[in-house]
């Protein structure tokens, strides 16, 4: 009786996202949550039913959010961090050219040679392309979609352009003997139709949890390429630094010359030492 009332009472509870719509509360996202970030199954346990203790009706997702991070935060800092992946890559924005750079990182990381995005020219246009990457089997024309809401969504209108711009592309014959084929980016999800009309015309699409189980983040977690955005103790100054010598990976914090750049950019050591011992534990600790 006891179990069944508490579970009664936890569906009365409603969070509120950040679109401002209401879902009622559920411990096993929490849980999940934590279990992505790399818990163990008791300490998910034990997290997901603290959270449920302290809800209450009209919380915030952010501030469940918070709870979560904080927690594992007291645990273990790198899980802390890993949880925070999400919303590391979106402060790379406001604007979208560090995820495009970012973006071109992760795809590098995977077979894949990555050209300069350029002006490329079709048939009846010219069209400013993010990155040109190249594999085996095909020549990709990337566009990267940056998103600084959460729960922005990238329509069918996104891929209904990129195929057309591809045709196009394809009729001006800019690259003879290449199997052309688009490729869209992006931090957040698809919606169903943008994927549908994708998966018929051939889009090689790569989201938040999509594909399943070879997502964005799935990509970034499999050879650690965490944004360093994803640090807690990087500050703005040091992260526009950062920015200039082409650091946006937590590993290549590892190679940063720390005396040099203390001096070059007016850094206390201490506080660089700090980041990078941040990147060590993120990136080597097991």
């Amino acid at each position: 009786m006891k179990e069944s009332k508490k579970i009664s009472n936890q569906n009365l509870i409603e969070v509120i996202k950040l679109n401002k719509e209401r879902e009622p509360f559920s411990s096993n996202k929490v849980y999940n949550s934590a279990l992505r970030a790399g818990a163990s199954f008791s300490l998910a346990k034990e997290i997901s039913l603290e959270v449920e203790n302290e809800v209450y009706n009209g919380i915030k997702t952010s501030e469940i959010f918070k709870k979560v991070k904080g927690r594992l935060k007291d645990k273990d800092i790198q899980l802390s961090m890993k949880f925070s992946l999400k919303e590391g890559i979106r402060r790379l924005g406001p604007e979208g050219f560090l995820f495009e750079d970012f973006t071109k990182k992760i795809i590098s990381n995977y077979c894949l040679i990555i050209k300069e995005g350029d002006i490329v020219s079709g048939k009846c246009g010219k069209y400013e392309i993010d990155f040109l990457a190249e594999n085996n089997s095909y020549f990709f024309i990337g566009e990267c979609k940056y998103r600084n809401s959460h729960n922005s969504r990238i329509d069918i209108n996104v891929p209904l352009k990129s195929f057309a711009i591809l045709e196009d592309i394809e009729k001006g014959n800019t690259f003879p003997n290449k199997k052309l084929r688009s490729f869209i980016v992006t931090n957040t999800k698809f919606t169903k139709d943008a994927i549908k009309y994708s998966n018929c015309k051939g889009i090689k699409l790569l989201g938040w949890k999509y594909p399943q189980k070879r997502g964005l983040e799935r990509l970034i977690e499999e050879k650690k390429l965490y944004p360093i955005t994803i640090l807690p103790a990087l500050t703005k100054y040091i992260f526009a630094i950062f920015q200039k010598e082409g650091i946006l990976l937590a590993r290549e914090v590892l190679d940063v010359d720390i005396d040099k750049l203390s001096k070059s950019a007016s850094i206390s050591k201490a506080s660089l030492e700090k980041i990078r011992n941040q990147a060590d534990i993120l990136i080597n600790k097991r």
